[in-house]
C-alpha cells in the first residue's frame, strides 16, 4: 500500500484581531458601535419593524432605538430574535460545538500545518501553527443549549488529544494543554438532523413579513460575501 503525502497552500487570519479591526472600521464610517448591550424586544409601527428596546448590561439603563431596518445578524442565537418578531415561528438554527486546544510549539515544530482528512469518526483534524503555539482542533457535537459561553466536554478533550498523538512529534497529555476554547456554529437545519458535521455552513437570507431581516449561517471565510448579500 502507497501512502503518498499531499501539500497545499491555505490562509491564516488573527480572527480576535480582524474582529476589533472590523468595529474600528465601522465606527470611522460613523456607526455607533455598543458592546454588552442586549436587545429585549423588537419595536413595531403599523406591524413593521421600526427599531429595537435594549438594556446596557454593565449599566442596567433602557434604551429604544429607532432604524429605518433591524438586521439580526447574531449567530446560534438567531432564533430568539426571530420570536421576538414572530413568536410562532420555527426554529431554524441547529448547532455544532467546535472545541481546540493549544499545545506548546514544541508538538510540530516547523511552519506547517497538519490536516488529517478523515478521523475516525470522519471528521477533519487540523494542527496549525499560531502565534508560536499550535492550536489542534476540531470536534463537531450537536448541542441543545446555546450558552454564551460554550464548555468543552471531556470525551471532545480526550478525542482531540488521542487523534493529535497519532500525528504530533509527540503524544500530547492533559497537562500539555495550555488552553482550550469553543464556538457555537450556526448551522440552518432541512429536514430531520442527525449528524451537524453534514449540515451545509451556507449562509441563508430571510425577510419576515414586519420586515426583520435575517442572515445567518455561513463563517468567518464568507462573512463579506454575506454582509454583501445582506446590502443588496
Amino acid at each position: 500500500m502507497c501512502i503518498r503525502d499531499r501539500i497545499y497552500y491555505d490562509g491564516q487570519f488573527d480572527d480576535a484581531r480582524l474582529s476589533i479591526n472590523m468595529a474600528e472600521t465601522a465606527y470611522e464610517q460613523g456607526a455607533a458601535v455598543l458592546n454588552y448591550f442586549n436587545v429585549t424586544s423588537l419595536i413595531k409601527d403599523c406591524d413593521v419593524v421600526c427599531g429595537v428596546s435594549a438594556v446596557d448590561l454593565e449599566t442596567g439603563k433602557k434604551f429604544n432605538l429607532s432604524s429605518k431596518v433591524v438586521i439580526n445578524a447574531t449567530g446560534v442565537f438567531t432564533d430568539s430574535i426571530r420570536k421576538m418578531d414572530e413568536p410562532e415561528c420555527s426554529d431554524i438554527i441547529v448547532s455544532g460545538q467546535g472545541v481546540h486546544i493549544v499545545l506548546d510549539k514544541s508538538f510540530l515544530p516547523g511552519d506547517s500545518a497538519i490536516m488529517v482528512p478523515e478521523t475516525d469518526d470522519g471528521r477533519v483534524l487540523f494542527a496549525i501553527p499560531w502565534h508560536n503555539y499550535i492550536i489542534v482542533g476540531t470536534t463537531d457535537t450537536p448541542v441543545d443549549e446555546f450558552l454564551l459561553e460554550p464548555i468543552p466536554f471531556e470525551s471532545e478533550i480526550e478525542f482531540l488529544l488521542s487523534h493529535a498523538a497519532r500525528y504530533l512529534t509527540k503524544d500530547p497529555t492533559r497537562s500539555d494543554i495550555l488552553s482550550v476554547f469553543t464556538g457555537l456554529r450556526p448551522l440552518v437545519k432541512s429536514g430531520e438532523v442527525e449528524n451537524t458535521a453534514a449540515i451545509s455552513r451556507d449562509h441563508t437570507l430571510n425577510i419576515s413579513k414586519s420586515g426583520l431581516l435575517t442572515i445567518t449561517g455561513g463563517k468567518w471565510t464568507t462573512y463579506r460575501k454575506m454582509a454583501e448579500d445582506t446590502i443588496d
